[in-house]
């Protein structure tokens, strides 16, 4: 029998919980679905539902977001599609999902090994911070240029899915469009909203949706009831257009982020290697290795 949306949902808030439990982890088989560290909308729902897809199969695969829990507050368009949707199974964030945080990687490894399996959705490489999840690495759903990285634990099309479309979440979709399960309302929303928003409402202008993005957003549309929709309802969507605006405008909210959150909203950070030569008032050394970050905040002028 196949495990609905709603009951896999209500299961995150206990594998969570046996995620960290170390007289769990290593006595049985265990899927990490981790989305990659930009962690958008695109990567939280896709993880989230790749996760629902490969649970038709095993006992327990588990979405990771790949942000820190307090990172949340900088993504109110993740958040507001999160919580309404998980409330239709009378759970929430908080309970719920696994963050990057919740988790040592190194222990988890060191307990799991070798029931450990991990999908990489929405990257096909981990990050270098990450590196050690590698070896583990069985499926890859994504749709970036291929890093050629992981050949050795994901070489079937089944389990290396690396596809040029614009929104991850279609190739999941399509993945949940081959399985004989009943595609409700909010699953068929939830996956919906990251291919409108990465599509700029499937916009030819803004060249982004290939046909693929097209089918899936059309068959998810389909099946959403905008009138008795949790998500649709509390932000007043009746069409996809108007959920595409509604998230768009989420997505660029700030007036609720402190001075703090404003600054690392945007924050980039990356090392380089300084050539500066001994005689510079910078350095002592050349090939000194400098960590360098950049934020910026938006002010209209007008």
């Amino acid at each position: 029998m196949a495990l609905s949306f709603r009951a896999f949902l209500r299961s995150l808030a206990a594998n969570s919980k046996a995620l960290r439990n170390p007289t769990t982890v290593g006595s049985q088989r265990l899927t990490l679905v981790l989305g990659n560290e930009s962690a958008d909308l695109d990567s939280i729902v896709s993880s989230l539902t790749l996760a629902y897809v490969l649970s038709q199969k095993t006992t327990m695969a588990i979405p990771v977001i790949n942000t820190n829990r307090s990172d949340m507050v900088l993504r109110p368009d993740s958040t507001q599609l999160l919580q309404h949707t998980l409330a239709t199974s009378g759970t929430t964030i908080e309970e719920a999902l696994t963050f990057i945080d919740d988790i040592n990687l190194t222990e988890l490894i060191a307990k799991a090994h070798p029931l450990l399996d991990v999908w990489l959705v929405d990257h096909n490489a981990p990050s270098s911070r990450q590196a050690q999840l590698e070896p583990y690495v069985t499926g890859i759903v994504d749709h970036h240029v291929d890093e050629a990285k992981c050949l050795v634990g994901c070489s079937s099309r089944e389990q290396r899915q690396i596809e040029s479309v614009g929104s991850c979440a279609t190739l999941v979709a399509q993945r949940l469009r081959g399985l004989n399960v009943d595609v409700d309302s909010e699953l068929a929303l939830l996956l919906l909203a990251p291919i409108l928003v990465d599509s700029s409402n499937l916009d030819p202008a803004a060249c982004r949706a290939t046909t693929a993005d097209i089918e899936c957003a059309q068959w998810l549309g389909s099946l959403v009831d905008w009138e008795t929709n949790n998500l649709a309802g509390a932000l007043d969507a009746k069409s996809p257009r108007e959920l595409y605006k509604a998230l768009d405008s989420l997505k660029g909210a700030v007036s609720h982020l402190s001075a703090f959150d404003l600054l690392r909203k945007d924050y980039k950070q990356w090392q380089v290697s300084s050539s500066v030569s001994s005689t510079s008032s910078a350095s002592s050394a050349s090939g000194v290795m400098w960590t360098v970050g950049i934020s910026s905040i938006g002010f209209p002028l007008k």
